[in-house]
């Protein structure tokens, strides 16, 4: 089958985190396989497709729009510089394009509602599967009702299916729409969290716990992955792990940096802070941390949360979008409130519990 991938997230390199789950997922149906062009940010679109290194059934088509789409992603990166929104019609029209030159395809497939299902691939005259995340949806839900309704509406009418890679996700759609149409969208859609690639990071986890010089000064090793916005609530990570006497490494960067770094100081905390690294770097950290903490307030499925897992590595996280329901059915994943002294004895428990 011949298969057309539509994402605004795509790595660009093995170093880059953007969309790897995008990639994951279309490696896989290659591997099945399949015939698969993956329509994505960069580049020009007027650049040749490339085919992907490990699977030569997999070819990228580039389509320009790089200076929106990207890592952090499209809200975070408008939100730091406006004037990027002027790059999405281009995107949107150059995507267009990609997809019509690709011909005939068996199956679409769109990550993110919009806009890689609206407007992009609406009129496509092929099996559409839109894939809902994160951000995607609570732009949605944040939209005018009607513009809201009428873009559900559309891609229902199209008889398109929808997966959701969080069950809050599709709560929080569908409350944001009439019942009827909620209703619809319900039938029309399946819960399943997007699909993990991980490298083999033990050597250099090893390797990155040794290299802490000097040594953390506590036995314990707390390490806090993400951007470093307000939502993330590294502030109240850096606090927790201090208050239960353990050292925090912080993988990420954002506009918080300095004030969490004064943060740290100020609470004369064991705490270091390494920026944004390469995805297998920070799995390495995570991979070398006794806990990783996730104090997040606003997520669907948290990648990071099932990246630690996957690893071996126990998780305190807030309650945000699925993590509460993973909860339930995996003993490494503790979820506590928002506080200090709760997140504290949290990590305290699941470090001993990993010794």
């Amino acid at each position: 089958m011949k298969h057309l991938v539509v994402t605004t997230s795509y790595p660009a390199s093995d170093a880059d985190p953007s969309g790897h789950f995008v990639r994951a997922e279309a490696r896989a149906l290659a591997r099945q396989g399949h015939e698969v062009h993956v329509v994505a940010p960069g580049g020009s679109p007027f650049d040749e497709p490339t085919r992907d290194p490990t699977t030569p059934s997999l070819h990228v088509h580039p389509a320009g729009g790089g200076a929106l789409f990207g890592w952090p992603g499209a809200l975070d990166r408008a939100r730091r510089e406006p004037t990027r929104l002027l790059h999405a019609l281009p995107f949107a029209i150059a995507a267009r394009a990609r997809a019509s030159a690709i011909g005939p395809v068996d199956r679409a497939i769109a990550h993110w509602i919009v806009p890689s299902a609206v407007p992009i691939l609406l009129g496509l005259p092929a099996p559409i599967e839109v894939v809902g995340h994160g951000a995607d949806v609570r732009l949605l839900c944040a939209m005018p009702a009607a513009a809201r309704i009428l873009i559900l509406r559309s891609l229902l009418d199209r008889d398109a299916s929808f997966r959701f890679a969080a069950a809050s996700s599709l709560d929080a759609l569908s409350r944001a729409l009439p019942t009827p149409l909620a209703a619809r969208l319900e039938r029309a859609s399946r819960v399943e969290p997007v699909l993990l690639d991980l490298p083999d990071v033990t050597t250099r986890a090893c390797m990155l716990r040794a290299s802490l010089v000097p040594p953390p000064s506590a036995d314990k090793l707390v390490v806090a992955a993400g951007r470093l916005v307000p939502s993330k609530r590294v502030d109240l990570a850096i606090e927790a792990a201090t208050s239960a006497s353990m050292s925090i490494v912080v993988v990420g960067d954002g506009p918080l940096r300095g004030e969490l770094e004064a943060l740290a100081r100020a609470h004369h905390a064991d705490a270091r802070f390494v920026g944004l690294v390469p995805r297998d770097e920070a799995l390495a950290w995570i991979a070398a941390a006794d806990v990783l903490l996730h104090a997040s307030a606003a997520e669907a499925a948290p990648t990071v949360v099932r990246e630690a897992r996957a690893l071996g590595v126990p998780v305190v996280a807030c309650a945000a979008g699925d993590v509460a329901v993973w909860a339930r059915h995996d003993p490494g994943l503790v979820v506590a409130v928002p506080d200090v002294r709760a997140l504290s004895a949290a990590l305290r428990a699941a470090a001993t519990a990993r010794s």
